[in-house]
């Protein structure tokens, strides 16, 4: 049976791929889940949707790679259990917050028609608010749900994503890898070397709104939408010179 563990690719690049699979996945559960929402003879437009995603998730990744890289060049100098340790705990919080926010922006877009924002992020951080709108047996499913893809996620990682404790030898190529991922991670994080940063219009490419919902990363969306609040409210708090 094929396992692609043995084959030699680097840690990070491992990572890449894992998340952008583990993004589609969350995309296919979104279209069946709301399959009736997209009109007939449609369904071959809202495929394109896989692809017009791949800048957006790559933006996403890249935000979440940050720490990865910091504790993985930190292991390429000084080989430590403790970094391996932190870096799958980092990973497995994370595959488990994806799981639960991306379970939870299907729910809420099947109420409101809209990804999950910083006002529907309320539901998750208070249980108490989730009942107006939620029976105990729907919360239950969705709890069960996460836990159910974060397993898989969880596991798939943990199976697949090897290599992390794995030095280079050759200094020159260790010092131009930690050199370059970062300039590497910078620009994917912008969407490219455009002035402007990515945002969710640029990778619209429908007449029809459900289509572009599905090409847009949830996490990222709610990342976007929790910054933007920050800076809104700065900017409201702002005494006027």
């Amino acid at each position: 049976m094929f396992k692609w563990n043995k084959i030699k690719i680097h840690y990070l690049l491992r990572l890449i791929v894992f998340w952008f699979l583990f993004f589609a996945l969350f995309r296919v559960v979104f279209i069946i889940y709301h399959h009736a929402k997209i009109p007939d003879g449609q369904h071959s437009e809202t495929s394109l949707g896989f692809l017009y995603a791949l800048r957006l998730d790559l933006a996403t990744i890249c935000g979440m790679l940050i720490i990865p890289y910091i504790l993985w060049s930190f292991q390429q100098f000084y080989k430590n259990k403790l970094l391996h340790q932190i870096n799958l705990g980092y990973n497995i919080i994370l595959i488990s917050i994806v799981s639960v926010l991306s379970i939870f922006n299907i729910k809420i877009y099947g109420e409101y028609g809209s990804l999950l924002n910083t006002e529907d992020l309320t539901y998750l951080v208070y249980p108490k608010e989730a009942v107006t709108f939620l029976s105990i047996w729907s919360l239950l499913l969705l709890l069960g749900s996460s836990a159910f893809f974060a397993y898989i996620g969880i596991r798939s990682y943990r199976r697949n994503i090897t290599s992390f404790s794995l030095p280079f030898e050759n200094k020159k190529i260790k010092i131009a890898q930690i050199i370059l991922f970062p300039v590497c991670l910078f620009f994917g994080l912008r969407g490219g070397a455009q002035a402007i940063p990515i945002n969710e219009n640029d990778i619209h490419y429908s007449n029809i709104k459900i289509n572009n919902d599905i090409a847009t990363n949830n996490i990222w969306y709610l990342g976007n939408s929790i910054c933007y609040g920050k800076v809104t409210l700065m900017n409201n708090n702002h005494p006027n010179e």
